[in-house]
């Protein structure tokens, strides 16, 4: 019903062994050849026709999905006539880090999962405006993030058909390069501003601090639409972490200040390095200042500065192009927080229910159709849990009682 089995194929045993790879995505996870040991616990053989297969069967029919991805997506995704002017589409991207380092399209690069010191791949993923996975791409692990924005561009244009269509992608992500590759392409977009870029058109007198409110509300410049808004208990959270951060630095200078007068070969220059790094690591330098008195460090705080920093606490800024004859205020607001459906997808890809990593795989070609597996494992789990929701059942319970 979901389109699956047409779009993958049935008529070969190549198209039949990756059909299975996209089941076992989802009621198994592992490598290829956990996959194929675990078919014989079940009718794999029998009720898709394939007979006996090892993981080298299974590693052709990934190289096959790899070369068919094109046509697989596009079978899949949205027809061009129902891209209206009204379409939205969602964009964002992840990192995956990899435990060894042969893989063909591992490299060093910004790593979202705070892993230090792994090589990773950068996957972009392209869903509709409610979520449901359109497609997905992989990149070398030092790839920044516009470029692979300008590539899910090129697909609706080219790929999909899409025409007048708007783009939501998050901060940094549709940047001046992406900005001008969708005029081109005469899309629209909806995204979010730096916290550097606030700041400045605030001194500038631009924005109006008193708008950061609850309810979003909107300014125009330059022929663009500027939402506002205050989120009461982010605001709340961001500043109870910022007096706890402060109230922990200041326990471990006040331990190293006693250390220090306890022990007198105790170098006080490196009690003030350390402090030094504190106040960098948390932050906190803009409104704290640390020096020393005679062996003793002392700090001395800054109040209007730190209230300067914590003015924008829980604000944000959404920019759009979009006229408002297609979104008023509050649905371009809505549009920019549909992104969390694109952050729960990668969640659910990457950790949970279908491990996209660990990856134990090491050649580019089948790296790209164990992302496409995934993908399509992804949009099978999310018809199950709509269908197995109104039972009181998630998809990981589905599966447990199905074993």
């Amino acid at each position: 019903e979901l389109g699956l089995v047409q779009a993958v194929g049935e008529q070969t045993r190549t198209q039949r062994l990756a059909r299975f790879l996209i089941y076992a995505r989802l009621a198994h996870q592992g490598s290829r050849l956990s996959a194929a040991r675990w078919s014989e616990d079940h009718a794999v053989k029998e009720i898709l026709q394939v007979g006996s297969f090892d993981e080298d069967d299974l590693y052709a029919a990934l190289e096959d999905m790899e070369q068919r991805q094109a046509s697989i997506e596009a079978a899949l995704a949205p027809k061009p006539a129902a891209a209206s002017a009204r379409a939205i589409y969602l964009y964002d991207v992840t990192s995956v880090y990899f435990e060894g380092m042969a893989n063909e399209l591992a490299d060093f690069g910004y790593n979202r999962d705070g892993k230090k010191g792994k090589k990773q791949l950068v996957a972009g993923l392209l869903t509709d405006g409610t979520g449901e996975p359109i497609s997905i791409q992989l990149y070398r692990g030092n790839t920044g993030d516009p470029p692979t924005f300008l590539d899910a561009v090129q697909k609706l244009k080219v790929r999909f058909g899409a025409e007048e269509v708007a783009l939501v992608g998050d901060r940094g992500m549709i940047k001046r390069l992406g900005k001008a590759a969708l005029g081109e392409a005469k899309f629209r977009y909806v995204t979010a501003l730096t916290d550097p870029q606030i700041r400045a058109l605030l001194a500038r007198k631009r924005l109006p601090l008193e708008l950061f409110e609850d309810q979003p509300a909107e300014v125009e410049l330059d022929g663009k639409r500027y939402v506002l808004r205050c989120n009461p208990q982010t605001q709340a959270r961001e500043r109870a972490r910022r007096a706890d951060q402060w109230a922990r630095v200041q326990a471990k200078m006040r331990a190293r200040n006693l250390a220090v007068v306890q022990q007198p070969r105790c170098d006080p220059a490196s009690s003030l390095k350390q402090a030094q790094a504190l106040l960098a690591k948390y932050r906190l330098k803009g409104w704290v200042q640390v020096q020393l008195a005679g062996r003793e460090v002392v700090w001395t705080e800054d109040a209007a500065a730190r209230e300067q920093q914590a003015q924008l606490d829980g604000c944000y800024v959404i920019e759009s192009d979009l006229p408002k004859a297609v979104a008023n205020t509050e649905q371009v607001h809505d549009r920019y927080v549909d992104l969390t459906q694109v952050e729960r997808n990668f969640r659910t890809l990457k950790t949970g229910l279908l491990e996209l990593r660990p990856i134990f795989l090491r050649k580019e070609q089948r790296t790209r159709g164990h992302a496409l597996v995934a993908l399509l494992a992804l949009k099978l789990a999310r018809e199950l849990d709509r269908r197995l929701a109104p039972l009181g059942l998630t998809v990981e319970d589905g599966l447990e009682r199905l074993q």
